[in-house]
């Protein structure tokens, strides 16, 4: 595997941005597209450095692609850059121009922790012609709650949570036929295990494909490195 450490120009934010990529070497064929998204006090490097997933990938032939939105929340803020416009349309191009990577819906998945389950599940319920599946670990799932008496959040997504950024909404307007998978899980020590309980069983009513689970452990990289394995073994039987 090739671990790549860049930086882009990013026309929809206005500044140079990292991006690490774990990459196979010698595919026979375009590998198959991990967007793994960060947490809200992290950083593209977190998830190399505090997980194995370079090493979860290795036998896959996935392409493992880690941006930045740094506080953004994946989000065309209401007060600040671009982030949804960068992280969904032009990261994506810009990645295809220069990487033979997989642009299959069935080869193209996301995933996340906390902030980053946010984006991840945000990505496959906005884009579902583009994500065969997403994961979100410990997610920031339920952002009705924190909008209004956070002024961060406000900053982020105005007094008011838009459809565009409100997930139980973007799953109400979902074809289950074609929506992705979703898998999802929260430890029951964890400070976002309610938000979690409550978008799972939405999705679950709404009789979207999702995999729900809990089990001991808090907002913690020793259950996320568990996570992102299982979520991978998972991509793997789709």
């Amino acid at each position: 595997m090739a671990f790549i450490q860049m930086n882009i120009f990013s026309d929809s934010i206005g500044i140079a941005t990292p991006v690490n990529i774990i990459m196979p070497e010698n595919s026979k064929e375009p590998p198959a597209v991990l967007y793994l998204l960060h947490g809200l006090s992290d950083d593209h490097s977190m998830w190399t450095r505090r997980t194995s997933i370079e090493r979860y990938a290795e036998s896959r032939n996935l392409a493992v692609i880690m941006p930045t939105t740094y506080r953004g929340y994946y989000t065309d803020m209401e007060n600040g850059y671009n982030y949804w416009t960068y992280i969904a349309e032009e990261l994506p191009k810009k990645l295809h121009s220069m990487f033979n990577i997989s642009k299959e819906r069935d080869k193209t998945f996301a995933a996340g922790l906390s902030m980053g389950g946010y984006g991840a599940l945000k990505l496959g319920l906005r884009q579902p012609e583009r994500f065969k599946a997403v994961a979100a670990f410990s997610s920031a799932a339920d952002m009705n709650v924190r909008v209004a008496v956070n002024e961060e959040h406000i900053r982020v997504f105005g007094k008011e949570l838009s459809e565009e950024n409100d997930l139980f909404r973007l799953a109400e307007k979902l074809n289950r036929e074609t929506a992705p998978k979703i898998y999802m899980w929260c430890g029951t020590e964890d400070f976002l295990l309610d938000s979690n309980r409550r978008f799972s069983s939405h999705v679950k009513d709404l009789g979207l494909d999702i995999i729900y689970s809990e089990s001991e452990g808090g907002h913690s990289w020793e259950k996320w490195d568990e996570q992102i394995k299982k979520a991978l073994d998972w991509f793997d039987t789709l």
